[in-house]
């Protein structure tokens, strides 16, 4: 694999995502903020790698693979830290996890058959909603833990655990089906004998 800079700040998402994980699940503030400076940074650089490979004309058959790749590792992490949390229901976690382990297999069948399986506009539009969810619900978290302003605390609480919540993080599951059918579909003939 050639190591591009594009390619490198993808790389940087898969060393982000244990870190994070790590820092979140802590009970000390000051990891909490690191967990969520980790993910915002993380998911700057989402867009990050594609503008330095279009600039530089870097766009690589790698780079392509990788990229959603990171993406998947780093907020698949990051909704492990959600259910762990207890912010998220398991059973939507286990769409997101099977959904994103499928199209990576997806992905290696194209790979090996000589092709790129390119990222369709609606799983980008899932990749960014799934990302400001996950900033969303973790600053609400962050600031459970801030004990210097009660009333703070409580909304933040609250509006972490709310019904409006849930329904958002149903919505990206919902989504996140869909993506997965298209996928399929549009690549249906992966699975094809002899293909």
């Amino acid at each position: 694999m050639k190591f591009t800079l594009a390619n490198i700040v993808t790389l940087s998402r898969l060393f982000i995502a244990p870190i994070f994980l790590v820092c979140i699940l802590s009970e000390s503030i000051s990891n909490i903020s690191a967990a969520l400076i980790l993910f915002a940074v993380g998911a700057g650089t989402d867009w990050l790698d594609g503008f330095l490979a279009r600039r530089y004309g870097e766009v690589t058959d790698h780079g392509v693979f990788l990229d959603p790749l990171a993406d998947k590792v780093l907020t698949t992490t990051a909704f492990v830290a959600l259910f762990l949390l207890d912010i998220m229901p398991l059973w939507m976690l286990i769409i997101i996890v099977i959904r994103d382990f499928g199209t990576t297999a997806l992905r290696s069948i194209a790979d090996d058959r000589g092709t790129v399986m390119v990222t369709s506009r609606t799983a980008k539009v899932k990749t960014f909603l799934q990302m400001f969810f996950i900033c969303y619900a973790l600053l609400l978290y962050w600031l459970t833990k801030m004990g210097s302003d009660e009333v703070l605390h409580k909304w933040a609480y609250s509006t972490l655990y709310s019904l409006h919540t849930y329904i958002a993080i149903f919505c990206i599951t919902m989504l996140t089906i869909f993506t997965a059918v298209m996928y399929t579909f549009t690549n249906r003939h992966l699975f094809a004998r002899g293909s």
